[in-house]
């Protein structure tokens, strides 16, 4: 009799739910010549996803340079493709300020997108007596 009132009341209704959200606000600051978006995608699993697309008809270099809160860079690389489209992944502990910074060699022009990311923890706990 006890073992199934203890399992009536466990399966009626003790609900726990915690839910994690990361968000981005975006800041940016383009060149005249607007080439480059930088798109916050969301998370996935343990990782924030952005998207980096650069429109260089002219097969011009120019360089992709990811940095964190405190100004060190996460990434860096040089590229020359026309149409670059690359997804970026990283790991959930880079909370805070991210800035992306598309850098054209040939008008020494810099396009930067800076994220304000941050972390937020929800829980609701429901429990449900049954009688």
């Amino acid at each position: 009799m006890t073992m199934t009132r203890i399992a009536k009341f466990t399966a009626a209704g003790l609900l726990l739910v915690t839910v994690a959200t990361t968000q981005a606000q975006t800041t940016t600051t383009a060149s005249i010549d607007k080439n480059t978006t930088v798109k916050y995608l969301g998370t996935q699993d343990d990782v924030i996803l952005f998207n980096v697309s650069v429109e260089n008809p002219g097969g011009n270099k120019f360089s992709v340079i990811v940095s964190d809160n405190e100004g060190n860079q996460i990434f860096q690389q040089v590229y020359n493709d026309r149409k670059f489209d690359k997804r970026f992944r990283l790991p959930k502990s880079e909370t805070g300020k991210l800035t992306f910074v598309v850098r054209n060699f040939k008008d020494a022009s810099d396009d930067v997108h800076s994220f304000e990311v941050s972390d937020k923890v929800i829980e609701d706990v429901v429990v449900t007596a049954v009688k």
